[in-house]
């Protein structure tokens, strides 16, 4: 009697779903930088003279990060925010640097500051534009003290926080994935007065 031949029998390959990370949602604490702007105007700045309001401000206000759209008339002045700044000219990067790093001098060692050197200094006429990261958060319409901030950030979250203001700042062509600068912090967008514009330019004339 011929053996009987029993066909193999073939298991189909099990199809494992890919599982989706969801995205981390980082607590106030493990949030380095609390607000940023990118692409400010020089010429919409008032840079200020003499005492009192007339010594200037950085105005900006809050920007919707899903429709990318101002979403407060409410405007915060970030003048003496400290963290790190870069400058353009047409667009191309020019100068990074940073502000507030020093525990034993503040003077002058505000954004604002930092930026009136770089128009008043050697580099005066060599930008147009500038964007900023910003330590100090937002509360009231007020800046807060970064005094009483408390860190808790792992290596990876400094580095995809590093990672995201970099793509922000220099807009490599390769990256094609834009750098996600909403996840980690507030967005705020440049307001100025024309008025005060205005009467800046008249008193640059004189």
């Amino acid at each position: 009697m011929p053996e009987q031949v029993v066909p193999e029998q073939v298991v189909p390959e099990q199809v494992v779903p890919e599982q989706v990370v969801p995205e981390q949602v980082m607590s106030e604490e493990q949030v380095m930088f609390r607000s940023y702007g990118l692409f400010w105007r020089e010429d919409r700045v008032f840079w200020g003279w003499g005492r009192g309001s007339a010594k200037g401000h950085l105005y900006g206000r809050k920007v919707d990060s899903r429709t990318g759209k101002t979403t407060s008339k409410d405007k915060v002045d970030f003048k003496d925010q400290i963290g790190i700044y870069a400058l353009y000219y047409n667009f191309e990067l020019v100068y990074v640097g940073q502000v507030g790093a020093s525990t034993t001098d503040d003077k002058g060692r505000t954004l604002f500051a930092r930026l009136k050197d770089h128009r008043d200094g050697h580099n005066s006429e060599r930008w147009d534009r500038f964007s900023w990261f910003g330590l100090r958060d937002v509360s009231d319409k007020e800046l807060t003290d970064i005094r009483t901030a408390k860190l808790e950030v792992t290596k990876g979250q400094i580095l995809n926080m590093f990672e995201a203001v970099m793509i922000a700042l220099s807009e490599p062509q390769l990256n094609l994935q834009r750098g996600r600068m909403s996840n980690y912090a507030t967005r705020y967008s440049q307001w100025y007065s024309q008025t005060e514009l205005d009467e800046q330019m008249r008193k640059r004339i004189k």
